[in-house]
């Protein structure tokens, strides 16, 4: 043989065409033919060399993975918000919890409560006057076992860690476990998620917001009830805002990540740089201006606590200091224009920004808050368990002045985030009143507020409350089936006109978001906020 087939085994043969097929076994069919056999050549290349080439192969990979882990450690550890999504837990401690903020909502219009009559216990399963919406065909004693399959897979409270106040509204496990623990439910998450896109629909092109809502090209007229406001665009900014951070949504993450960060783009264009402070007032055409700023400043310090944004953070700073400056300085209220003597109303606004941005850990001066406190003590009636529009120097705080539901929820919210605790006597006597006068169908400003006095009280008194509040809500928004009403509330509210429609419907989505958007302050588990 030649030298080339002495590397070819015994077993082939020398030449290179097929070996010959065997004869045909006449047992088998005549379509059945035998294959020839697979003939595999054997390599020739040394073993120690494919081991060589393996080990480089390895090597190489081994340090490309690494550098991709590496790059995304140093992306994680570098954005400080994503590491507190990652790792959000709810610890406890033995001493009194810091107090949490809230930003209550309010209309941007003059509320002359002490100009109306004492509102009169309404039974709460009353017929609204205005047209009814119709219902959401959900189960409303459903539980969170329509959001997720199995509730024992949802932390408990204990076991999450949320390292600013506002992470229990930006974690999707933090949610659960709270509207799990403080009642809410699968209806009530419906109505948030289809109230947000009602608001979503109603952004104008330069990502404001409008309380004359039915101007928006896609709306044309189709929602009615349009606020009086209409040259109040940075008051509904603040007001849409504060209903998707709310929900979790920033301009840096969430399912209407654009929808804010356009909202705020706007918010600070707006913005007035002035010598007392950042001005978001706007264009004031009554007594508007001091309800917007609180309205937009809560909105700035929420966002900044959220994403830790620089720019908004700096924005923030200067609008808490526009309405440090605005104080009365003799009674410690404010009123329509900075300077102004107090009323509770736009007073309860600035005492929520001044506490949001103070959660925000941005400076504000202790005196500040001592003379809210001062104001306070002039509005209180009742020894303090119920509250008056306005100062009544002929009265004494003991007396029983003319207090309202609706001044007396704002007062409370005000003193327990100023520090009383649930050991005092005249908030007790609050709560229970709050407690007797119920849900009123026809004033969702009385409503928001006091919906959020008892949470934070919680108990029976706050499962009495939910219980009738949130299908209340969930009831009276307008269903999928409304067309471009969907996901919006009529108004139901005395002092409504202003706003109209969105104000209304934001203030409606922001009671449904009150299981998570913050923790309760009296929580019976002294749940700690750690930053």
């Amino acid at each position: 043989m030649s030298s080339e087939r002495k590397d070819v085994p015994e077993t082939q043969p020398a030449s290179a065409s097929p070996p010959p097929l065997p004869p045909r076994d006449a047992s088998k069919p005549h379509w059945f033919k035998s294959r020839p056999p697979i003939v595999v050549a054997t390599p020739s290349t040394p073993r120690s060399a494919n081991w060589s080439r393996l080990a480089v192969v390895l090597f190489v990979s081994f340090l490309f993975h690494t550098g991709i882990l590496g790059l995304c450690a140093l992306i994680v550890l570098h954005d400080r918000q994503l590491v507190e999504q990652i790792y959000t837990i709810i610890t406890h401690r033995d001493d009194p919890t810091d107090t949490i903020i809230e930003p209550p909502l309010q209309q941007p219009e003059e509320i002359r409560e002490d100009s109306l009559p004492v509102a009169e216990l309404v039974d709460s399963g009353s017929e609204l006057a205005l047209d009814e919406p119709g219902e959401i065909e959900l189960d409303l004693s459903d539980d969170l076992g329509q959001l997720v399959t199995d509730l024992s897979e949802i932390p408990g409270i204990p076991e999450m860690k949320v390292a600013v106040e506002t992470s229990g509204r930006m974690s999707v496990q933090a949610k659960r476990a709270l509207m799990a623990r403080y009642g809410g439910n699968a209806a009530s998450e419906a109505a948030v998620a289809l109230g947000l896109k009602w608001l979503k629909h109603h952004q104008m092109a330069d990502g404001s917001w409008s309380f004359n809502h039915s101007k928006h090209p896609q709306c044309k007229g189709a929602c009615s009830q349009d606020g009086s406001f209409a040259a109040c665009p940075t008051g509904a900014t603040g007001m849409a805002l504060l209903a998707f951070l709310g929900g979790g949504h920033t301009h840096q993450k969430g399912e209407h990540q654009r929808s804010v960060k356009r909202g705020l783009d706007f918010l600070l264009k707006a913005a007035k740089p002035t010598t007392a402070g950042l001005d978001l007032r706007g264009n004031v055409t009554s007594n508007e201006g001091m309800y917007v700023q609180g309205i937009c400043t809560i909105a700035l310090c929420e966002s900044a606590a959220m994403t830790r944004d620089p720019r908004v953070r700096n924005a923030a700073e200067r609008a808490v200091e526009f309405i440090a400056k605005a104080q009365n300085q003799n009674d410690g209220g404010w009123r329509y224009s900075p300077g102004d003597a107090g009323d509770l109303s736009v007073s309860g606004w600035q005492i929520m920004a001044l506490k949001s941005g103070y959660s925000a850990k941005l400076k504000i001066d202790p005196p500040t808050f001592r003379k809210a406190e001062k104001f306070l003590n002039a509005t209180q009636s009742h020894g303090g368990s119920r509250y008056m529009y306005t100062p009544d120097p002929n009265l004494s705080g003991d007396v029983e002045g003319p207090a309202t539901p609706t001044m007396t929820a704002v007062g409370l919210l005000c003193r327990m985030y100023l520090g009383w605790n649930p050991q005092n006597q005249q908030l007790a006597k609050g709560v229970a009143y709050l407690d007797q006068v119920k849900p009123q169908p026809n004033n969702m400003y009385f409503n928001y507020y006091a919906t959020q006095v008892m949470h934070h009280w919680g108990g029976e008194e706050w499962t009495r409350w939910n219980s009738v509040m949130r299908d209340h809500l969930v009831r009276t928004q307008h269903p999928v089936t409304d067309g471009h009403l969907a996901g919006s509330w009529d108004i139901a509210d005395p002092h409504g006109g202003g706003g109209g429609r969105l104000y209304m419907t934001c203030l409606s989505i922001m009671t449904l978001e009150v299981y998570y958007r913050h923790l309760p302050i009296y929580s019976s588990e002294n749940i700690k906020i750690e930053f």
